[in-house]
């Protein structure tokens, strides 16, 4: 993944405290990225920075909306996704106890820190599991239309009559 430098903080010049940060991931950002499975979208990233003396401590706030494939009738559409992560950064020491994703060590020698990994991952995890249009009625009517050709009904099954018995056994 090449950095760009767009989303790279300068963190060693800053004092200890809150400090605001503004971040538009858009199409070039997901060019970069070979393996996304976003190729398109308009993402605003606010990330707050509290800087402490051996770690600091990353709020991100992501809203915007990615070129998704509706789950429905496939058409693309513009997605609205929006999502709050946290991640910790201890600064200096061993990272060989930590077994949490939302915490990372590093150098203290370190004087910057990438943020283009992580924010392609919570970008991706803001991503809701069922992708489609926010109404029925602006999918794709044709497609809809093919696919109730497809659609199998449910048979409701006749259960046995020597089982009913079974129906009035109490368990404790």
């Amino acid at each position: 993944m090449s950095a760009s430098k767009e989303y790279v903080i300068q963190f060693a010049g800053l004092s200890p405290g809150e400090h605001l940060f503004e971040f538009d991931v858009n199409d070039k950002f997901f060019e970069n990225l070979d393996y996304s499975e976003i190729k398109q979208g308009n993402i605003q990233v606010k990330l707050t920075l509290l800087k402490q003396s051996a770690m600091m401590v990353l709020h991100f706030d992501i809203s915007g909306t990615v070129k998704s494939n509706c789950d429905r009738c496939a058409a693309e559409f513009d997605l609205p996704i929006n999502g709050n992560h946290k991640l910790i950064v201890k600064v200096g020491g061993s990272d060989d106890n930590d077994e949490d994703d939302d915490i990372i060590t590093i150098a203290a020698n370190e004087h910057k820190l990438d943020l283009t990994q992580y924010l392609y991952e919570y970008i991706t995890l803001s991503l809701p599991i069922k992708r489609e249009h926010s109404e029925e009625s602006t999918c794709d009517k044709e497609i809809l239309k093919k696919l109730e050709n497809f659609l199998v009904e449910e048979k409701e099954e006749k259960i046995d009559p020597r089982w009913d018995g079974l129906k009035n056994i109490k368990l404790n």
